[in-house]
């Protein structure tokens, strides 16, 4: 599998971030707008591993 190379946005208003899913990989597993997905950080021996779970997909 080849590396996808993402970028965080800031949200203006809000302090949120953004983090882009490329089409390539939209279209290549079907994510869709409003598709909701759970979040778990791992930050051991000085890397930062973001997992996203789906866990309801829109229709």
């Amino acid at each position: 599998m080849s590396a996808h190379i993402v970028k965080v946005r800031g949200r203006h208003g809000t302090k949120s971030l953004d983090i882009t899913i490329p089409a390539k990989l939209s279209e290549k597993y079907n994510i869709k707008v409003g598709d909701l997905f759970k979040v778990k950080i791992n930050n051991e021996d000085e890397t930062l591993i973001i997992k996203y779970e789906l866990i309801y997909k829109n229709k």
